[in-house]
């Protein structure tokens, strides 16, 4: 599902199958494109194959967990700029560099309200951010 300017694509990664199945369904009817996966393995396979607009991302999953997806997508040029959402029950124990890794942390059970806020807000935070880079001055150029 590749991205596009009217229906940004967003990586649902939840072990949970109701957890999964909501927040696809809520995506959706934004207008979303939405791809829900299971584990932390199967999210950095689809990372790699289709670059999401945004990753919502719990801690704890089978095999490699969120604190290693984490790190693998910040470890990576090409991921490191998508923006992560952790929404996990496991919040409290997230250190500061941690928390400044990813765009928001929701703790669980979570207001399924505060989650499309926090979506949208990303999501227009990042086009502004992307926006800004596109038009600042390579550097030992020209302004374009």
């Amino acid at each position: 599902m590749p991205s596009n300017a009217t229906h940004p694509y967003i990586l649902v990664v939840d072990d949970n199958e109701e957890i999964r199945e909501l927040l696809e369904l809520v995506l959706e009817e934004e207008g979303y494109e939405v791809r829900a996966v299971a584990s932390g393995d199967e999210a950095l396979k689809l990372v790699r194959e289709q670059r999401p607009d945004l990753i919502t991302l719990d801690l704890s999953l089978p095999g490699k967990d969120g604190w290693a997806v984490l790190r693998e997508l910040q470890s990576n040029d090409e991921t490191v700029t998508i923006p992560v959402l952790i929404i996990s029950a496991f919040t409290r124990h997230l250190g500061g560099a941690a928390r400044d890794q990813v765009a928001q942390i929701i703790p669980k059970p979570f207001y399924l309200n505060q989650i499309l806020a926090e979506v949208k807000a990303t999501l227009e935070r990042d086009a502004g951010r992307r926006l800004q880079r596109a038009h600042a001055p390579q550097e030992g150029g020209a302004p374009s």
